[in-house]
């Protein structure tokens, strides 16, 4: 992570500096061309000094915000696996209930006692409506699955912008930073 962290130690001297040859160039009145060239460049300096610590400003605000919004996207990142694992999970109760489904089916057929035959069509009612409750249950989890994936595009979208308005940030410090 890109750390930009303002030096008083550069800024504070540079002003001082600034402003005392300001001062001891207008309090002696001369009013040449070397002298108006020299407040001039005085005035670049500060205007850019001025720009300098904006743009730390700004890459510090964006710093925070890209370190929040990561936390954001974490957060929903580990809810969709969650929710996947749940996915997962459940589907493997299926395969496991749809076999057990089978069992008694092929069960029912090879009994001959109406009683037991009884006993085994109730349980394959119970396994079919156990079958149908998992199926709901997916559904449910698979919607949410796609509403928590949604918001991870969009956090994640979200992230890039912050990211990319960082870079840019970086990019005009860059040249003032590589001259020094």
């Amino acid at each position: 992570m890109i750390r930009i962290i303002l030096n008083r130690t550069i800024v504070r001297p540079a002003l001082v500096t600034a402003f005392a040859l300001v001062s001891a160039l207008s309090a002696h009145g001369q009013t040449s061309q070397t002298d108006s060239q020299t407040l001039q460049a005085i005035l670049a300096e500060l205007r850019g000094i001025h720009n300098d610590v904006r743009l730390t400003a700004i890459s510090q605000i964006l710093l925070t915000e890209l370190q929040t919004q990561q936390t954001v996207v974490n957060q929903i990142s580990e809810r969709v696996s969650d929710i996947r694992l749940q996915v997962s999970n459940l589907q493997a109760e299926e395969k496991r209930t749809a076999a057990e489904l089978a069992h008694a089916e092929d069960r029912v057929g090879e009994i001959t006692d109406p009683n037991e035959k009884a006993a085994i069509s109730g349980e394959i009612d119970r396994i079919k409506s156990a079958v149908a409750g998992l199926k709901g249950r997916e559904e449910g989890l698979n919607a949410t699955l796609q509403e928590a994936e949604g918001e991870l595009r969009s956090a994640q979208d979200t992230l890039d912008g912050i990211q990319k308005d960082l870079n840019a940030t970086v990019k005009r410090l860059r040249p003032v930073a590589d001259s020094q």
